[in-house]
């Protein structure tokens, strides 16, 4: 694993220590993930106090953060995690995140525990903060909309393998993997004559710890073939587009699909 170019651990490579003060992360239960027998400044403040900033300097950054995050430190600072809605619980979760000045968040469902209404308070809140601290996020998420409004570039994964990869908005309007396909499919929408008429995928996801040879996606595929069994498809760039990648032995040249375009013809949908 590398961070910014550098080597996780070893001799040479970047300590654990160094890769926590650029890297942190959000949870999903945003109960569990605080101490329950610490004012949540301490919770904030320990972080730049373990990296060895003064405590006095650590509760006023703390404090500045809590404000950062929309919690007034007069009322918020020593209240405990118990005290607190699961909208403000995450908040501090946020503030404490920040609190050593990464260049990376890590965001693991943060806001599907969350009332809808709450939800969108730190969605915004999270894309200010994003510009306030010019700060990277790397955001996990089932909710689309949430991803389509937050993010810049989406990954798609099925059952621990990148299918699909590209900047938001040619995702969604070109979306090329079958899967990533069925997953826009799936979106609930108002328009009427976006409804989906027919599920695009069937049966359930396979075991994990024994998953499908070849392509993992074949079992539920409409498209699978004799090649999606045999080979693992790789992740290629999709001609004429930019930053955009899918694997698939569908759109592949000369990979022995019969939907497959023939020598260097471009991909198509």
């Amino acid at each position: 694993m590398r961070f910014a170019g550098e080597a996780i651990g070893g001799r040479a490579g970047l300590s654990l220590r160094d890769l926590r003060r650029r890297m942190q992360m959000v949870f999903q239960d945003s109960y569990a993930s605080l101490n329950p027998r610490l004012p949540v400044v301490m919770s904030v403040a320990y972080g730049p106090f373990a990296h060895g900033l003064r405590r006095a300097e650590a509760l006023e950054r703390a404090a500045m953060l809590l404000e950062a995050v929309g919690l007034e430190p007069g009322l918020f600072a020593h209240r405990y995690p118990h005290q607190l809605s699961g909208g403000q619980r995450q908040r501090v979760n946020i503030a404490r995140a920040l609190a050593i000045e990464p260049r990376v968040v890590i965001l693991d469902e943060a806001v599907s525990a969350l009332d809808k209404s709450v939800a969108a308070q730190v969605l915004n809140l999270l894309v200010d903060l994003k510009e306030r601290f010019r700060l990277t996020y790397l955001f996990i998420s089932h909710d689309l909309g949430v991803i389509r409004y937050l993010s810049d570039r989406v990954l798609v994964m099925y059952l621990g393998k990148v299918v699909e990869v590209g900047p938001v908005g040619d995702v969604w309007a070109h979306p090329r993997h079958p899967y990533t396909q069925a997953l826009l499919a799936a979106m609930p929408t108002m328009d009427p004559s976006r409804r989906t008429t027919e599920a695009l995928l069937s049966g359930d996801p396979p075991n994990p710890i024994n998953p499908p040879s070849g392509c993992r996606f074949r079992t539920r595929c409409r498209f699978a073939e004799e090649v999606c069994a045999r080979r693992e498809p790789p992740l290629l760039r999709v001609p004429d587009a930019t930053d955009h990648e899918v694997a698939c032995h569908m759109l592949a040249p000369d990979t022995g699909h019969s939907l497959a375009p023939a020598g260097d013809a471009p991909w198509s949908r």
